[in-house]
C-alpha cells in the first residue's frame, strides 16, 4: 500500500513538472493587456468569491474599471478528463483549456458565450479568465420572477439547437444559461451559455447519456426556485424537441428525468381515478406497516404530502388526527375530497418546496414518494418535512438491498430508463439526523425480497418551537 501511494504522488511530481507557468492573452484591449500581463497580477487584483468552490474548482470575480471578469482556477485535472480531453474535440491539455477552447467554437459558429481574456498553468493548476456576460442568468430570473413561457420556450429552443450542432454542452442548467438583453448591441441580443469546461464539439446529435445529464442538471438547478412546475417541464420538451429527438426517445427521457414532477403525469384525463381505485389489497398491506412505526398522538395534526387521492385519511382519522393534505397534482386533490370527507386543510404544492412554516405540523407522513426521486431530490424532500415536522417524520422507500430492486438493476443496464429508486435506512437516518430527528422504528413487507421499508422519525429535542 505505501508502495503505490509513493509511486503515485512520482507521477503527480512528474505531471506538474512536465508543465510549465504559461500565461496567454486573447485579448486586444490596451488597458486589459496591461492589467491582466501576467498570472501573478491577475491573482494579486482584489477579489470576491463568486459561487462555492468544491474540492477541484473556484471562481472568483474580478471587477475592473467598470467591467466584471470571472478567474476560474482548477486545482488540478483528473486523469480521467485528460484522456477524455486528448480523445474528443477539441483536444484540450486540462480543464481551463477545454473551457476556452469550446468557447472559441461557439463564438466562431456565431454563438454568444463569455468573452476569453487569458489563459494559464502553473504547475497542476489552470486558470481561465474570461469577461462577464451582460445581463442576468436564468436562475436569477426566475428567483426575481421575470421568466414567462415565452421566454422559457426561446430559451430551451436555443439550448437544443447548440445540442443539434453538434456541441456535447452536460452542464446547461439554468445558472448557465443567460437571456438576452437589448443594450444597444446586437450580439448582446442573443442567448448566451457558459461554464463549459464539460464541454465538446463535434458533427454528430446528443447521445442519450448527454441529454440525462442536461436534463439532470437543469431539474436540479431550478428545484429550489420559484417556478411554476409546468413551465420547467415546457422547457425540457422543446429543449429536447430542439436538439433534434424522436418522440419515443423523449418520453424515455423525460419519463426518467425526475423531479421535473412526477404530479404532471395524474393531471391525465382519469389518471387519477385509476390510482385510486387500484390494488386495494395492496394498500390494506401497507397501512399494516404504517400502524407497526406510527409515532402520532390522538388530536396531532399531519400533514400528508404528497396525499395522492387520500388513500391514507382513513388511517389518519383512526387515531383523531387533524389531517392536512396536500399534493402537486390538482387532480389528485380533487379525487381525494370526491372520495373523502374534507380534511381540516387541501392546499395543492410540491413536497420539495411546502408551503409551510418551520414546525408548523405536529407530523409529516411521505409515502409511496421518495422512490420516484433521484437520491438528491429525495434528500431535499426529507429536509423539508424535517424543517416542517415539530415532532416526528414518516416515509416509505424502496430498499437496495433486495430482489424487486436487483432486477430494476438489471432492467437499467439493458438501457431501460430508471423510473425508481432506492435509497438506504442508514442513509435515510444520516438525513433526519442532520436535520434533528433520530430513528424511532422501522419495518418491511418482506426484507430484502421485497423493496418496500417505511420508517418513522422523531424529533430528538422533543418538541421543536415554531
Amino acid at each position: 500500500m505505501r508502495s503505490n501511494r509513493r509511486s503515485d504522488k512520482r507521477t503527480r511530481r512528474r505531471y506538474a513538472a512536465a508543465v510549465p507557468t504559461t500565461w496567454q492573452l486573447f485579448t486586444k484591449d490596451p488597458d486589459e493587456l496591461a492589467t491582466f500581463a501576467s498570472l501573478a497580477s491577475v491573482l494579486a487584483l482584489p477579489n470576491e468569491p463568486a459561487g462555492p468552490p468544491n474540492r477541484l474548482r473556484h471562481v472568483v470575480r474580478i471587477e475592473h474599471a467598470g467591467q466584471n471578469y470571472y478567474l476560474k482556477t482548477f486545482r488540478k485535472t483528473q486523469w480521467k478528463n485528460r484522456v477524455h480531453f486528448l480523445l474528443s474535440k477539441p483536444r484540450a491539455s486540462d480543464d481551463a483549456d477545454r473551457e476556452r477552447k469550446v468557447t472559441d467554437a461557439l463564438r466562431a459558429r456565431g454563438y454568444q458565450a463569455p468573452r476569453p481574456v487569458a489563459y494559464g498553468r502553473d504547475g497542476q493548476a489552470s486558470y481561465y479568465l474570461c469577461a462577464q456576460l451582460p445581463g442576468i442568468s436564468l436562475a436569477e430570473r426566475m428567483r426575481a420572477g421575470e421568466i414567462d413561457k415565452q421566454l422559457a420556450h426561446q430559451l430551451a429552443r436555443h439550448c437544443g439547437t447548440l445540442l443539434a450542432d453538434g456541441f456535447q454542452l452536460p452542464d446547461l442548467s439554468a445558472d448557465h444559461v443567460y437571456p438576452g438583453v437589448d443594450d444597444g448591441v446586437e450580439a448582446h441580443q442573443q442567448p448566451a451559455v457558459l461554464d463549459l469546461h464539460n464541454g465538446g464539439t463535434g458533427s454528430k446529435a446528443p447521445t442519450r447519456k448527454v441529454l440525462r445529464r442536461v436534463l439532470r442538471r437543469f431539474a436540479r438547478s431550478v428545484r429550489d426556485l420559484p417556478v411554476d412546475r409546468a413551465i420547467a417541464m415546457a422547457f425540457a420538451v422543446r429543449l429536447l424537441r430542439s436538439a433534434g429527438t424522436a418522440r419515443p426517445q423523449r418520453r424515455q427521457l423525460l419519463t426518467a428525468a425526475q423531479p421535473f414532477g412526477t404530479a404532471a403525469r395524474y393531471e391525465q384525463a382519469g389518471r387519477s381515478r385509476t390510482y385510486a381505485d387500484r390494488n386495494p389489497k395492496r394498500a390494506a398491506t401497507e397501512r399494516r406497516l404504517l400502524e407497526r412505526i406510527w409515532p402520532g398522538c390522538k388530536g396531532e395534526t399531519v400533514l400528508d404530502l404528497p396525499c395522492g387521492t387520500g388513500r391514507l385519511l382513513p388511517f389518519l382519522r383512526q387515531y383523531e388526527h387533524r389531517v392536512a393534505q396536500s399534493d402537486g397534482a390538482l387532480a389528485m386533490l380533487k379525487q381525494a375530497t370526491e372520495q373523502n370527507t374534507a380534511s381540516e386543510l387541501v392546499v395543492q404544492s410540491n413536497a420539495l418546496q411546502m408551503p409551510f412554516g418551520d414546525a408548523s405540523v405536529d407530523g409529516v407522513v411521505m409515502f409511496r414518494f421518495l422512490h420516484h426521486l433521484p437520491p438528491d431530490a429525495a434528500k431535499a424532500a426529507i429536509q423539508e418535512a424535517c424543517r416542517v415536522a415539530r415532532r416526528f417524520v414518516v416515509v416509505s422507500f424502496f430498499h437496495p438491498c433486495s430482489v424487486h430492486h436487483l432486477q430494476r438493476r438489471l432492467h437499467q443496464l439493458l438501457g431501460t430508463p430508471a423510473t425508481r429508486f432506492a435509497m438506504s435506512l442508514t442513509t435515510i437516518k444520516k438525513i433526519a439526523r442532520q436535520n434533528g430527528f433520530q430513528l424511532h422504528r422501522s419495518t418491511a413487507q418482506l426484507p430484502f425480497a421485497r423493496d418496500l421499508w417505511v420508517a418513522s422519525f422523531t424529533s430528538r429535542a422533543g418538541t421543536k418551537t415554531p
